[in-house]
C-alpha cells in the first residue's frame, strides 16, 4: 500500500507542517516506514513520538527521518516535515484503522469484476527451466547466449 505524507495527515487528523524547503516530492513524498524510537530511524523513515514527554526529534532528523509526528510543534529541517497530532497514540490507531479500511476496499474492488478464470500452474518437486524465445538475442535475431530463468 502506498502512503504519502498528505495521506498520513488526513488519516491521523493532524496538522502538517512542511519545512521552508519541503521534501522534493512535497506532500506526495512516500512514507516508507514508521519508527517509534529515534535511535532506530533510517533515512526516509517517519519518527512517531508516542510519549507526551520530550522526544528526540533532532536525533531522528539527524539520522535521516523524512518527518516526525508528535503532540508538540516541531520546526522541520530542510527537506522534511512535521505532523502535529493531539494524541499520538490515538492518531496511530486511526492511521492503522484507515489503512486497514483502504486495504479491505482495494481487495473488494480487485475481485469485483473477475469474469475470467485463470490457471495457476505450480511446478512439481523441482524447479522448471524457462527459455524465452527472445532471451539473449540481439536486434538481428541472432542468439548471443542462452538465457535461463527458473520458475519457483
Amino acid at each position: 500500500m502506498n502512503l504519502c505524507v498528505v495521506d498520513l495527515a488526513e488519516l491521523t487528523g493532524g496538522q502538517l507542517q512542511l519545512a521552508a524547503m519541503p521534501p522534493s516530492a512535497g506532500e506526495l513524498a512516500q512514507v516508507e516506514r514508521i519508527c517509534l524510537a529515534a535511535d532506530e530511524v533510517q533515512p526516509g523513515d517517519v519518527f512517531w513520538c508516542l510519549g507526551g514527554g520530550p522526544c528526540d526529534f533532532d536525533l531522528a532528523f539527524l539520522r535521516g527521518a523524512l518527518g516526525v509526528v508528535g503532540c508538540r510543534p516541531v520546526e522541520p529541517w530542510p527537506g522534511r516535515f512535521s505532523l502535529i497530532v493531539a494524541d499520538p497514540a490515538s492518531a496511530l490507531e486511526r492511521l492503522v484503522s484507515g489503512l486497514l479500511g483502504r486495504t479491505a476496499a482495494a481487495e473488494q474492488e480487485s475481485f469485483a469484476d473477475c469474469s475470467e478464470l485463470k490457471d495457476l500452474q505450480l511446478p512439481g518437486a523441482g524447479a522448471t527451466a524457462i527459455f524465452p524465445p527472445t532471451c539473449g538475442q540481439d536486434g538481428k535475431r541472432r542468439a548471443n547466449q542462452r538465457c535461463r530463468r527458473t520458475a519457483a
